[in-house]
């Protein structure tokens, strides 16, 4: 059999398991559109605790990649560079590949020949959740980064996660901090970072400038020792070639952030010229920087991923403005937490059979819903022991909008095309590819 027709073959099985994966039991019609986060096996968390394991560190088994990822055993490698394209969805990425041969002869060269994989995000699929989860190699249930915005109990109040202060007002980034709560002790768990270090191997980080340092930068870079900034849209391959030529031949982990798909789908849409014009970009210099005699020792494992994919939202719920929404603003106690595609619910007691009332008269065709404690039982959130905050953030209910489908309220409108954030195929499904050097 051809390997490309072998690799088609195992993408496609990959998928239908995780299609057929099902944690909840969701009271809608059009429950089966909803794909669950595979954390046994085919998740971010996976991705990140199989990197830690090649590079010397003591990983369950049952964490680890599927074995069908790599057609057998995962690769010996010294050295593993993680390259996360933000916002890169496995549908859109298959699409432009199917409407661009250039494209596609990238994504076969960038693995192989055996082009995308597909794996999911975790529950919400939006960055600051599954950033969180690469870099501490558990799930947000436990890590208790679950969302953009969340009620914190530390301060009693809305918050935004990405610039670590609060929701509401004028606030400098990184707030909180000077508010006694130092970004480096909010999540429970040692970072891969510190984890790699305490065993003796450095960790490489490539960012943009912009984003080292930040409130969430502190949360997640713990223990890194090596820090490389880039400035522009071009210098970033020059300098990851500087790192890579650097690190040729060590036992070294590099991680390499790029946001641009996320930012192009913002503006644009989920799926158009300018984010096929991204992709192409993206993966052209990166088999360039790849290609360099220099930085390729015969030791090293590139795994190219994503944190999320996209879903274009059109039409809106807003629960400040909609009439028929009235009974769930009234019942609020505070805005929702989560995302605007996987909103969490802070409900006044005794107010939840209203709510779910009107969700069922009103929404039936639009959101769908879940007690937060039963996703969490459940496992939407992760399968590992929750952090004893994760109940308090998650709040009473979670809302499930469909795919095209955003809720906001007058204090969370969001002037995007695109989304994330949500269970949509669109969103959960992201691409690896992989290869050696």
């Amino acid at each position: 059999m051809p390997a490309d027709l072998m690799s088609t073959n195992t993408a496609d099985a990959l998928e239908s398991r995780i299609r057929t994966n099902r944690l909840l039991d969701l009271p809608a019609s059009w429950a089966d559109e909803v794909v669950f986060p595979y954390y046994n096996g085919l998740s971010l968390a996976n991705v990140s605790l199989t990197a830690a394991h090649l590079l010397g560190l003591d990983v369950p088994d049952t964490a680890l990649l599927d074995a069908a990822v790599w057609g057998g055993s995962p690769p010996d490698a010294d050295r593993v560079v993680l390259f996360l394209t933000d916002g890169l969805g496995y549908l859109w990425l298959k699409r432009a590949m199917a409407d661009d041969a250039e494209i596609a002869a990238l994504a076969g060269d960038l693995s192989d020949g055996r082009g995308p994989l597909p794996l999911t995000s975790i529950a919400p699929s939006t960055t600051v959740a599954a950033l969180t989860t690469l870099w501490t190699g558990v799930n947000p249930g436990t890590h208790g980064m679950l969302g953009t915005r969340l009620y914190l109990r530390e301060f009693a109040m809305l918050s935004n996660m990405l610039g670590y202060k609060p929701l509401n007002g004028s606030h400098p980034d990184g707030v909180f901090a000077a508010w006694g709560h130092a970004p480096e002790a909010f999540v429970p768990v040692p970072g891969l970072g510190e984890r790699l270090a305490g065993a003796g191997i450095p960790t490489h980080l490539l960012l943009p400038k912009n984003l080292m340092g930040s409130g969430l930068s502190k949360i997640l870079h713990r223990g890194i020792q090596h820090r490389h900034v880039h400035v522009g849209y071009s210098d970033l391959w020059l300098r990851l070639e500087d790192v890579l030529r650097a690190t040729a031949g060590q036992r070294v982990y590099v991680s390499v952030y790029w946001p641009a798909v996320d930012t192009v789908a913002h503006a644009y849409g989920a799926y158009n010229r300018y984010l096929r014009n991204e992709i192409k970009y993206q993966l052209a210099c990166l088999r360039q920087t790849l290609d360099e005699p220099a930085v390729r020792d015969g030791r090293t494992l590139v795994m190219i991923l994503a944190d999320h994919g996209h879903s274009d939202v059109p039409r809106e719920i807003n629960l400040a403005q909609d009439e028929p929404a009235r009974p769930i603003f009234d019942a609020l106690r505070a805005g929702y937490g989560g995302e605007n595609r996987l909103p969490f619910l802070y409900l006044r007691a005794g107010a939840a059979a209203a709510v779910v009332e009107t969700l069922e008269r009103h929404y039936a065709d639009s959101l769908t819903w879940v007690e937060s404690g039963s996703a969490l039982a459940a496992g939407l959130f992760g399968t590992e022991a929750p952090y004893a905050e994760t109940p308090h953030r998650l709040g009473d209910l979670v809302l499930i909008p469909r795919l095209g489908w955003q809720v906001s309220d007058n204090f969370a409108r969001l002037d995007f095309l695109s989304m994330h954030g949500g269970l949509s195929d669109q969103e959960m499904l992201v691409p690896l590819l992989w290869k050696r050097l």
